[in-house]
């Protein structure tokens, strides 16, 4: 076998994306050369580039051997061990890597990426300074650091940060998909909703685009039109977006609207006239050939037509209807309570790590709420909780109603239910805000001092929903301070203060 040549066409497979081809004839290779370094690296990467990061991190762990002084395996290494979420070995091999070469802006960047997402903010901005210092047209370092000045409350020098990512490098999508995001927060819509249109090209997002064959609708007119509304991100995003669905509706002759299985029962009650379907769990949407219609729009996009100005929301008090039948279930299960204020409570939230350890709270930190008089307090949090509410029983003596069969991760029909029977809703920012908001039931909200930008800057409204108040951290980490304000205002309500 002539190795050189072999591992030419290595390259050209790999890089033509032909990783299975690639990853064959490294292995042939090493079968001859078993101590070659150069394949050794090349498959391990290879390896993970296919997603398979255990064999990968075994191959980069041979290649140090081979070679315990050259930096880039440990780099590779690190990255694998980020990849695989095991933080302390990707910090350790990073370490080593800057070690070894301390000139690398990569790995100051990496290393900054796994502290972030520890919530070790302000040594992640060290180590972004420190990429970019080496390397002053390093982009993704600025959109990073300027991610990492975001969660810290610094919203105009994160903008900055992303600006000069920009100016660096004009197709950073990750960078232009920040500043929409900036934007809203600031309530500059028309230029925050024309960025978030980004979100389809980062994965930060979690919005993946999908492509119906048809056109896509673009604020022109819809009549005589059949438009498509289909979903694309969690729950709760769904829920906000439905408030534009009616908007929508009138302007078409008829609307198809795709949304969470749990969601078809409310939102065919609640839009009438409309077909509501299930959301398809495939790509290539074939079933959708199956339906006649003209355009087609994600939800997430009906506010770049709809909501470009505070002026363009609606004063409605709900949009979400639920069902009679269960409500009355629920309005004789808080009756038999007894007198007194029925106030559903929900506590965590998040869907990662470091957005759940900022915007979530432990129970007992409510103990000064939960000890109010005059009030029942109702478990609206999803997931199992049985150890905590027994937490609060046995430390406080305190009761929070729970029954089984309200579980809004099967069945949000019913959560929409007991939501509406509710007298208050008190919950950190999770998808029970938004439906309680939804559905006109009085909501308030408690923010981490960096929060979601739906939720803009220094309001205690939202134009999203005029049932809720907004109860905001006045730095990062302070509950307490919010627990307060809401006791105070819980006390006014009951009259007890």
């Amino acid at each position: 076998m002539d190795i050189d040549e072999a591992i030419k066409i290595v390259i050209k497979q790999y890089q033509a994306g032909n990783l299975k081809q690639a990853e064959n004839l490294c292995r042939a290779i090493l079968n001859y050369q078993p101590d070659n370094l150069f394949v050794v690296n090349y498959l391990a990467n290879i390896l993970q580039d296919q997603g398979k990061i255990d064999e990968a991190i075994v191959w980069y762990q041979k290649a140090i051997e081979f070679n315990p002084n050259d930096f880039g395996p440990y780099y590779n290494l690190a990255d694998a061990f980020f990849e695989k979420g095991q933080t302390e070995q990707a910090i350790l091999n990073y370490k080593k890597t800057l070690s070894l070469n301390p000139e690398f802006p990569w790995a100051y960047n990496n290393l900054g990426l796994v502290l972030k997402d520890l919530g070790k903010l302000d040594e992640a901005i060290t180590y972004f300074k420190k990429a970019i210092q080496l390397s002053p047209k390093f982009a993704l370092a600025f959109n990073n650091l300027g991610n990492a000045l975001q969660y810290t409350g610094h919203l105009s020098d994160a903008l900055a940060c992303y600006e000069k990512a920009l100016g660096i490098n004009s197709k950073l999508s990750d960078a232009k998909w920040n500043i929409g995001l900036i934007q809203l927060t600031f309530g500059n819509f028309e230029k925050g909703w024309k960025h978030y249109e980004y979100r389809w090209e980062t994965k930060e997002s979690g919005s993946h685009k999908r492509d119906f064959f048809k056109p896509i609708w673009d604020g022109s007119s819809l009549k005589g039109k059949r438009l498509l509304i289909y979903a694309e991100q969690g729950v709760g995003d769904e829920i906000m977006f439905a408030s534009c669905f009616p908007d929508a509706i009138e302007q078409a002759d008829s609307c198809i609207i795709e949304c969470d299985k749990r969601l078809v029962p409310i939102f065919s009650r609640s839009f009438p006239g409309t077909t509501i379907i299930e959301r398809f769990n495939t790509d290539n949407n074939g079933a959708m050939a199956l339906l006649s219609f003209d355009v087609v729009i994600a939800m997430g996009s009906l506010p770049l037509y709809l909501r470009n100005s505070l002026n363009n929301f609606p004063s409605r008090k709900s949009y979400l209807i639920p069902n009679a039948e269960k409500v009355d279930t629920w309005n004789k299960r808080f009756k038999a309570l007894g007198e007194g204020t029925k106030i559903g409570i929900s506590w965590r939230g998040g869907k990662d790590a470091f957005i759940k350890q900022i915007r979530s709270m432990v129970l007992t930190q409510w103990a000064e709420i939960l000890s109010i008089p005059g009030s029942y307090f109702i478990n609206l949090q999803y997931g199992d909780v049985r150890d905590e509410l027994k937490q609060i029983q046995d430390e406080l003596g305190i009761t929070i109603y729970d029954w089984e069969d309200a579980d809004p991760l099967k069945d949000l029909d019913n959560f929409a239910a007991e939501i509406s029977s509710l007298d208050l809703v008190i919950s950190i920012d999770n998808s029970t805000v938004h439906m309680a908001g939804a559905l006109g039931v009085p909501v308030w909200t408690l923010l981490s001092f960096v929060h979601d930008w739906r939720w803009m800057l220094n309001r205690q409204d939202t134009p999203w929903y005029p049932t809720m108040r907004l109860f905001r951290q006045p730095s990062p980490g302070d509950w307490e301070s919010v627990i307060a304000k809401v006791k105070d205002e819980l006390l006014k309500l009951l009259g007890n203060n």
